[in-house]
C-alpha cells in the first residue's frame, strides 16, 4: 500500500511543496513524517498539521488526495519514485525532476516539469504557462524527460527545451517551442501564435485541424513523412496517450526555422489543410 497524504485544508496560506516526494519518504517512518516541517507563508507547519497520513512508506509509492492548488513546487528535483496525485495542484511541479513517474487526475499550475532533467509528468488534465520551460535566470528549460498531457496547456510551453518530449492532445496558447534548443513537441489540437518562434533546432510536430499560424522567418520546404514520426507516435501510444488514428498516415508539410537563429529547427503540420 503507498503512503496516502489527504489535504485537511487546514490554511489558505502558500504552502511549500519540494518536500513532498516519494524519494523523500522512503527510508522515513509514519511518524517521521508526520513531523516533517514545510514553510507555510511567512512560518512553518508539520506534514501533520497539514494532512492526514495512512500507509506505508519504504515502497517508492506516494499519493496526494485535495485541493493542492496552495501547495507549490511538488516533488521538485524529484529522483525516483511514484507519485499520484488525485487534484487540482499549485505552480512548480516536478521542477528539475530527474527521475521517477508523476501522475496527476487534476489540474496543474505554472511552470510544471520546468528545469527538468528526466523521470515522466502525466497531467490527466490541463496545465497553465511555461510547462516544461525554462526557470528565471535559467539558460535552458527542460534537458531530458517527458511531459504528456491529455487537457489544454497555457503558454510558452517547451521554453528554450533543450532535450525531451512534451505532447499535449488539446489545445496549447502562445510561443509553443519559443526559443527551442532541441527536443521534440507533439501537438494534437489549436495551436496559438508566435510558434517555434526563435526555435534553433527541434521538432514540433502539428497534427490539429486548424492550419497554424506559421511566421515569416520559416521556410516551406515540401512534403514529406520522416520515419521518426511514426516510431515516436507508437511510443506516445504506448504510454497512454490517445494519440488520433489519423496521425499515423499522411504526409506532413515541413518548415524549416527558425531563419533567425540559422534555421535547423523544423515544423511538421499534417497535410490536408
Amino acid at each position: 500500500m503507498p503512503l496516502i497524504l489527504r489535504w485537511k485544508e487546514s490554511t489558505a496560506l502558500p504552502v511549500a511543496g519540494e518536500g513532498l516526494g516519494p524519494d523523500a519518504f522512503a527510508t522515513l517512518s509514519i511518524g517521521e513524517v508526520a513531523r516533517l516541517s514545510l514553510p507555510v507563508g511567512n512560518g512553518s507547519a508539520e506534514v501533520g498539521d497539514l494532512f492526514a497520513i495512512e500507509g506505508e512508506t519504504g515502497d517508492g509509492r506516494l499519493a496526494l488526495e485535495g485541493d493542492l492548488r496552495s501547495v507549490r513546487r511538488i516533488g521538485r528535483e524529484m529522483a525516483s519514485g511514484e507519485l499520484t496525485i488525485f487534484g487540482d495542484v499549485g505552480p512548480g511541479l516536478g521542477q528539475g525532476m530527474s527521475g521517477g513517474i508523476m501522475r496527476v487526475h487534476g489540474l496543474v499550475g505554472d511552470s510544471a516539469g520546468a528545469g527538468m532533467r528526466g523521470g515522466m509528468i502525466r497531467i490527466h488534465g490541463s496545465a497553465g504557462n511555461n510547462l516544461g520551460g525554462s526557470l528565471p535566470g535559467a539558460r535552458s528549460g527542460m534537458r531530458e524527460g517527458v511531459i504528456l498531457v491529455d487537457g489544454n496547456i497555457g503558454h510558452d510551453a517547451g521554453l528554450a527545451m533543450r532535450r525531451g518530449v512534451i505532447a499535449v492532445i488539446g489545445n496549447a496558447g502562445d510561443g509553443l517551442g519559443r526559443a527551442m534548443i532541441a527536443g521534440s513537441i507533439f501537438s494534437f489540437g489549436s495551436v496559438g501564435i508566435g510558434l517555434g518562434s526563435g526555435m534553433k533546432r527541434g521538432t514540433l510536430a502539428l497534427f490539429g485541424d486548424a492550419m497554424p499560424r506559421i511566421g515569416p522567418t520559416f521556410a516551406a520546404s515540401g512534403r514529406d513523412r520522416p520515419p521518426f514520426l511514426t516510431i515516436y507516435l507508437r511510443k506516445l501510444a504506448e504510454w497512454g496517450v490517445p494519440v488520433p488514428e489519423v496521425a499515423f498516415s499522411g504526409t506532413m508539410r515541413r518548415y524549416n526555422g527558425d531563419r533567425a537563429e540559422r534555421g535547423q529547427g523544423e515544423i511538421l503540420v499534417r497535410a490536408g489543410h
